[in-house]
């Protein structure tokens, strides 16, 4: 279990408060008062339940601003992240959600017990959480105290089976005892029948001939018992052989199965497994799909440019074009105006001066020029319509008639130098000089247009070598195409581009993560994953067969059928055993005939009943020493026999243990002692000069050294099947600085991936992970 998260909603002196922890070792550091046993006593809480009770001893944590009584926690199991949430202390409602799913558990509390295994409130006290206090338990430990915790975790329902155990073993001895003075049950049973015995003897005793006759029947009768028990014996044997004969090839091949699934090692994760085959087709499924071009990304900014300034040439060849056609507009609107056919040309000041009463002469317009000019340019607009450059050809059909008009105007110049001589177009002949006048606005307005127009033809003259740059650089994109196809096939290879660049870092990142779950599950490729998955599946096919052949050897005696397969005994033969029955059955034959002519001789010698109802008592007597017997050896046998079935489980645990213990014990005393020991009911140390030392001659700081070496080789053997946070509430105070470093080294190591552990403390430790904890 690895608790990530804590939010606390009200707790002590926490309110609506959050804590990230990490996993490994995470120090919580802060002075008195500042909350590190109440965020120890939450995590607790939040894991076992809060406190009901109330009274002097229990502190419950009521939050100081008297506001809500809980919080929830976030933890991890298995891969799996859960977030459990206690909320009101007396009435708790308790909720548990799998965070991956959303699925709410029904019944939380059955969950938390399985998550954590056989590990209750009282065996997480007694190991995974401890404080100052705590530590000086180690003076009245014993070594049966940690082999109950083993037994507990080693075996689920351990508990339980001890507990019949107990029961079974003080039933037989309120029954039974052992000294001649005992005043129990099967005890004065005993002597009752040992004195109905004597009573009977000494009645028996007054008649000879008949106790002769009855010793001899007794005697005969006791044979035929014993003939009796041992035919059943030997037919119960027979019976269990052929059973054992048997079974014994289906437990030479369980045993053998066992022997390869152990040999087998760890199993496979199938869930990392699965989560790497997933990513494997997505990553195939990727590459099948994935988008390729050539295309740069320079290439595709330098065509943006190229598009930005076709654009930008198109928008000015409109605007010229716009332009050009108000000239002419303004122009016609002058010839409408004053019904002229060409616009005359501007009066001289000196012609303006002389103009009242002057005649003028007539001037010929030359039209000529803009006749050409207008067949040049229609002929053009017929050719751009072949090649669909419309726009191209509209522009060359009034650059040509601007042309034509400009040609016109300078043949008509002479006129106008002619004019210095006063002689007036011919168009000025029928108009009135206030009309002349206001017609040289007009005509100077017509002109300023012509001559702008002109000049941006000059312009877009001068751009049309850019234009066809421009073009060919998108040749690559299509040729004879506008700027807003050009810019809809551009924005085609921009997606493109970027498709292929998510998906080449989506694939990187499937990659990373594919190498990182074959990391984990230790394998190098798909081939070795697949190789792993077909051993994981015979290793399973063989649990299957494994869990077959111990239903039929369910009931067995596996003792038994252990042993024969080790020393190859074979039972005894049938026809051996046929042959011994034969002769049993020939002797309590023989047993019968001479003890019906003992009870025919006693019949005859009976004279009344006394000897018989003796006889009665002390039979009747016997069943009943027999049944109370009967059910002690019952109890006596069936606690032993629980008591011996649960010490097997942690045969190897134990030693295991210590000798992990004396290793931590080792290092946290600098090497000053080599190893723990055990007896039967005490601990002892032995000191690197041999010497043999018990916990009560060891002083406070390394008899606590020897309690906090114990546990944390206890969580260490329990590791491979129970993980849970190990809590330290400030327990160090006694060590010195050297033994503190030291316990800090080791707790930085036993801090892994796979073991938490808080350590609350009142000091500044240095190193990271480290939560500090104010005063509020």
């Amino acid at each position: 279990m690895w608790i990530k998260q804590a939010h606390i909603v009200g707790f002590g002196q926490f309110s609506q408060q959050t804590f990230n922890f990490v996993q490994g070792l995470q120090i919580v550091q802060g002075l008195n008062e500042a909350g590190k046993t109440t965020l120890h006593q939450f995590l607790f809480d939040m894991i076992f339940g809060f406190p009901q009770a109330k009274g002097r001893k229990i502190n419950t944590y009521e939050p100081l601003d008297k506001g809500p009584y809980g919080g929830r926690i976030q933890f991890e199991v298995d891969n799996q992240l859960y977030e459990l949430e206690r909320l009101g202390r007396t009435q708790t409602t308790t909720t548990l959600t799998a965070v991956a799913t959303g699925q709410v558990f029904a019944d939380p509390e059955a969950m938390l017990t399985k998550l954590l295994g056989p590990v209750d409130r009282e065996l997480y006290l007694a190991i995974f959480s401890f404080d100052q206090e705590a530590l000086m338990a180690i003076f009245s430990l014993k070594p049966d105290d940690f082999a109950a915790y083993l037994r507990t975790l080693a075996t689920p329902g351990a508990q339980d089976w001890l507990d019949v155990a107990n029961q079974w073993e003080k039933n037989a001895t309120t029954k039974f005892g052992t000294t001649k003075t005992a005043h129990r049950e099967i005890n004065q049973s005993l002597a009752q029948l040992k004195q109905l015995r004597q009573q009977l003897q000494v009645t028996i005793s007054q008649q000879p001939s008949l106790d002769k006759l009855q010793t001899n029947a007794q005697s005969l009768t006791q044979r035929l018992q014993s003939l009796q028990q041992r035919q059943t014996q030997i037919q119960s044997q027979m019976t269990h052989q052929q059973a054992q004969m048997h079974l014994l090839p289906v437990y030479q091949r369980w045993h053998k199965i066992k022997q390869q699934v152990q040999a087998a090692g760890k199993p496979l994760d199938l869930t990392v497994a699965d989560e790497a085959e997933r990513v494997r087709q997505q990553l195939t499924s990727l590459d099948d799909m994935m988008v390729t071009t050539a295309i740069t990304k320079q290439q595709v900014e330098s065509a943006s440019d190229a598009i930005d300034k076709l654009e930008e040439l198109d928008q000015k060849q409109v605007d010229l074009t716009k332009q050009q056609a108000a000239a002419m507009q303004a122009q016609q609107d002058v010839l409408t105006k004053y019904h002229w056919q060409q616009l005359p040309p501007l009066l001289t000041d000196e012609q303006k001066a002389k103009l009242n009463g002057q005649s003028v002469k007539a001037e010929s317009a030359d039209n000529k020029s803009l006749l050409i000019a207008a067949i040049i340019g229609v002929v053009l607009l017929m050719m751009t319509l072949l090649i669909n450059h419309v726009v191209i050809g509209v522009f060359m059909l009034i650059i040509c008639l601007v042309i034509g008009w400009w040609f016109g105007q300078n043949k008509n110049n002479p006129t106008t130098h002619a004019q210095s001589n006063n002689v007036l177009p011919s168009v000025y002949q029928q108009m009135t000089v206030a009309d002349i006048m206001t017609a040289q606005h007009d005509i100077k307005k017509v002109n300023d247009l012509l001559l702008a127009t002109n000049q941006t033809f000059q312009d877009q003259q001068a751009m049309l070598s850019e234009l066809v740059d421009v073009k060919v650089s998108l040749n690559w994109l299509g040729e004879g195409l506008s700027a807003k196809e050009y810019r809809s096939r551009l924005m085609a290879v921009h997606v493109q581009q970027e498709t292929m660049g998510q998906q080449q870092l989506q694939r990187k990142n499937l990659q990373q993560t594919l190498q990182t779950l074959y990391q984990k599950l230790g394998v190098k490729d798909e081939s070795a994953l697949r190789q792993r998955r077909d051993a994981q599946r015979q290793v399973n096919d063989l649990h299957r067969e494994a869990e077959m052949l111990e239903e039929q050897l369910q009931g067995a005696d596996m003792h038994e059928l252990a042993a024969q397969d080790a020393v190859k005994n074979q039972p005894q033969s049938t026809s051996e055993n046929q042959e011994i029955l034969q002769r049993i059955q020939r002797k309590k034959a023989q047993v019968n005939q001479q003890l019906a002519e003992i009870n025919v001789q006693l019949q005859n010698l009976r004279t009344d009943t006394s000897i018989e109802n003796q006889q009665q008592m002390v039979a009747n007597q016997v069943t009943m020493v027999n049944q109370q017997l009967k059910q002690y050896f019952v109890d006596r046998l069936g606690s032993e026999w629980i008591r011996q079935a649960l010490n097997a489980a942690i045969i190897d645990r134990l030693p295991n243990l210590l000798q992990q213990a004396s290793v931590l014990f080792a290092r946290l005393t600098n090497n000053h002692y080599q190893s723990v020991q055990q007896t039967k009911t005490l601990l002892k140390v032995v000191r690197n000069d041999r010497k043999v030392l018990g916990v009560n001659q060891l002083s406070k700081g390394t008899a606590s050294q020897l309690y906090v070496a114990l546990r944390l080789a206890f969580v260490l053997n329990v590791a491979s099947t129970l993980q849970l946070p190990l809590l330290i509430d400030d327990a160090f105070v006694d060590f010195d600085d050297q033994r503190r470093d030291a316990m800090m080294t080791v707790l930085s190591e036993l801090g892994t991936d796979d073991q938490q552990i808080f350590y609350f403390t009142g000091r500044q430790v240095p190193g990271d992970n480290i939560i500090t904890l104010a005063r509020s």
